[in-house]
């Protein structure tokens, strides 16, 4: 589901993103970065490895988040967190957000959070996580995904 990229020299967020086809809101989530984080050449980030478990979902004119997530059955504010997204900021006409398929929950974790925590919050055992995440490191604003 995910792999570890080597940050090279002259690389961004913004960027890197660009080339997974993915938004630098999502890869600064994945990695508990801000969006304006500068990347250091040599470092490393986690980075998607393949996008089955969501879907693009393209803003029209008049959605909210609110809408959205009811739509698609997922909590408003965890669907702002696993798009970057702050509790004031808005969406706009044009804009694709990530929006988890059918089946599958995802979790984001917290500060001081346990693998305790992500189990309960995904109601599945250890196992089950680590088999379909491929490194787990328990640091804020990790997005952690179940295929049910």
């Amino acid at each position: 589901m995910y792999r570890i990229y080597e940050v090279k020299s002259g690389d961004t967020l913004a960027s890197v993103a660009s080339n997974l086809g993915v938004s630098p809101e999502v890869l600064a989530t994945l990695n508990g970065l801000n969006v304006s984080a500068i990347l250091t050449p040599g470092s490393f980030i986690v980075v998607p490895g393949e996008t089955t478990m969501f879907d693009k979902y393209v803003v029209k004119k008049g959605d909210t988040i609110y809408a959205i997530a009811q739509k698609y059955n997922v909590n408003p504010g965890q669907l702002l967190k696993l798009n970057g997204l702050g509790q004031n900021e808005y969406i706009y006409p044009d804009q694709e957000i990530l929006i988890p398929k059918a089946g599958t929950a995802f979790y984001i974790t917290n500060n001081n959070d346990t693998l305790n925590d992500v189990t309960q919050g995904l109601k599945t055992s250890a196992d089950n996580i680590a088999r379909q995440n491929r490194t787990i490191y328990l640091v804020p604003d990790q997005l952690i995904v179940y295929k049910k």
